[in-house]
């Protein structure tokens, strides 16, 4: 719809929630056209949005329009009776109305002859718990209230399929329609709902899940003789990594400040493991109880970010693309020390990450598929290895997301830690650190540095200017950055690599470098992704970082 459509449908409705029409009557034009010039979109991982008045906002009428739509879609895809009975799980994250949203769900779901499956007394858990839950208790499908990383202005609304996996295009496009679709309704939505479809996930399902990731442990039974600093970063593995660690054998020391379950994110107000800021107050800790590693998990606990105590007692951050070739050299060294390295191995990451950790992966005989940004490319891949005849061994993305075992269809910050932190016990008892092994690393294949540069452009206008940078540099043709050729374009638009469509780019480079740029589909930023190779660190660093100063002043400016 129009903005002005937009704004009529509010302006025109009845029994308007009182808080949300408050804020509505005092917004200026300005503000009026951020949150009605369009509707949310399913977009990378659901819909995400600042929470506030507006369709382009997350509000009780969007979570209801959300709800309602993926209700449709799933009467069209199952019976009656298995909506009744196997339902749809429902999990929520730490952030302002969370919890109202995830019973706002179970309402109009119970209402609508559909099992809502909350967990204990609607408490929070964390994504990779419901992931797992979906699965185990074979229901239907599966809701997050989450803005996974995002800063306390956001919320979000996820939503699964029965296989724990975040739904691919092919439905949520579908659903997207159903959702543009729903206008009035969800100002007069009346809820009576079923006190006998509202259930809960049986409390055996959550330890089945914790005895499976203490599982992943090669040496199970090893006293521990390493230092953890921890933070959930005000989130929802509060009760879950340091509980584990625990029981494994770990001291673990928590982050006070962070420890509490705090929607304002007081002492992390951007939560997102990526940000260097993320690590200040761990850092602290570390140095006082002289820590081996920190490790941090992101607010819904899908994301693992870590640092490691250097020789000369610092604390070095690992980046997603350094940490992963690490976890695969521990896991397929281990694999193939107990003979248990399959043949028909596969490790999955996407269009956007690294090439070190695929040469890892290789030269253990590892077949690397790549995939499309989003964790659901990668699960909608793993569900595949039974006719393809593969067996999954890791599947990652460079924004600090991995799954190490087959037991969650999402990225998994949990079971991350756990092993991270048996890797880390283990080196020590060489005489390294992680950063070591990184370095080990890096001799043996090259040095590749890679990062993110992020470029945050608010507003109406803002994704204008990301539309016109993607299509200049779509158009344009780059014939070298930093005097150095550029040799092949690849244009993911229309699809590649036996992928659908994406608005990617991809540029090499006659040394090996390459870089790719794509809108976020949460944030409102563009990304270009920088993968350089040199002789060292600095070197590479060096060269990515001129490059992308030649980029910014021939081609965005």
């Amino acid at each position: 719809m129009s903005y002005q459509d937009n704004l009529n449908l509010w302006k025109n409705a009845h029994n308007l929630d009182s808080k949300l029409k408050a804020e509505f009557e005092k917004m200026n034009e300005t503000e009026l056209q951020e949150a009605f010039a369009n509707d949310l979109e399913f977009g990378t991982a659901g819909l995400r949005g600042i929470i506030g008045a507006g369709t382009g906002r997350m509000n009780l009428y969007t979570i209801r329009r959300a709800t309602l739509a993926f209700m449709q879609f799933l009467q069209t895809q199952h019976s009656p009776t298995d909506l009744k009975t196997r339902g749809v799980v429902i999990g929520h994250d730490n952030r302002h109305f969370s919890t109202e949203f995830a019973q706002e769900v179970a309402n109009i779901l119970a209402t609508n002859n559909i099992k809502a499956i909350l967990f204990d007394k609607n408490e929070l858990r964390p994504t990779p718990v419901v992931s797992y839950s979906i699965r185990k208790i074979k229901a239907l499908a599966g809701i997050i209230i989450t803005a996974s990383h995002n800063s306390r202005e956001y919320n979000g609304y996820k939503i699964y399929d029965e296989f724990g996996c975040q739904f691919l295009p092919v439905a949520t496009d579908v659903i997207g329609e159903y959702y543009l679709n729903i206008k009035n309704e969800v100002f007069d939505l009346a809820l009576n709902p079923d006190p006998n479809l509202i259930t809960y996930v049986p409390h055996q399902i959550e330890q089945n899940y914790i005895d499976d990731v203490k599982a992943m442990q090669f040496y199970p039974n090893q006293p521990r003789n390493i230092k953890i600093v921890f933070s959930n970063l005000h989130g929802t593995s509060k009760d879950w990594t340091p509980k584990i660690l625990r029981e494994c054998g770990y001291e673990v020391i928590i982050v006070e400040e962070q420890y509490p379950n705090d929607p304002d994110f007081t002492y992390a107000p951007n939560p997102n493991p990526e940000l260097p800021e993320c690590y200040d107050l761990a850092i602290k800790y570390a140095k006082k109880h002289d820590a081996d590693i920190i490790i941090l998990n992101d607010p819904d606990a899908d994301r693992l970010g870590i640092a490691v105590k250097t020789a000369t007692n610092d604390y070095y951050l690992m980046t997603g693309n350094e940490t992963a070739p690490v976890l695969i050299e521990y896991l397929f060294s281990h694999y193939k020390k107990n003979n248990t390295l399959p043949s028909n191995g596969v490790m999955y990451n996407t269009f956007v990450t690294g090439n070190l950790s695929d040469k890892v992966a290789e030269s253990y005989g590892v077949k690397v598929i790549k995939t499309l940004t989003g964790f659901k490319w990668i699960g909608a891949q793993m569900r595949l290895e039974p006719e393809r005849n593969l067996k999954f061994l890791f599947g990652f993305e460079e924004a600090y997301g991995y799954v190490l075992k087959d037991i969650t269809r999402d990225k998994d910050g949990i079971q991350s830690s756990m092993v991270i932190a048996e890797a880390c016990w283990y080196y020590h008892q060489q005489g390294k650190s992680l950063y070591d092994v990184l370095n080990d690393i890096y001799q043996q294949f090259g040095y590749y540095y890679c990062y993110t540069v992020n470029l945050v452009k608010k507003g109406v206008e803002g994704k204008q200017i990301i539309k016109n940078m993607l299509k200049t540099l779509r158009n344009e043709e780059i014939k070298q950055l930093n005097n150095i050729k550029c040799v092949n374009k690849e244009d993911y638009l229309n699809g590649l690599y036996n992928m659908p469509g994406q608005d990617l780019l991809k540029f090499y480079f006659e040394d090996g470098s390459w870089f790719a740029v794509r809108a976020s589909g949460t944030e409102p930023k563009i990304k270009f992704y920088f993968v350089c190779v040199d002789n060292s660190t600095p070197q590479a660093k060096a060269k990515m970082e001129a490059m992308f100063k030649d980029l910014e002043a021939n081609y965005l400016s």
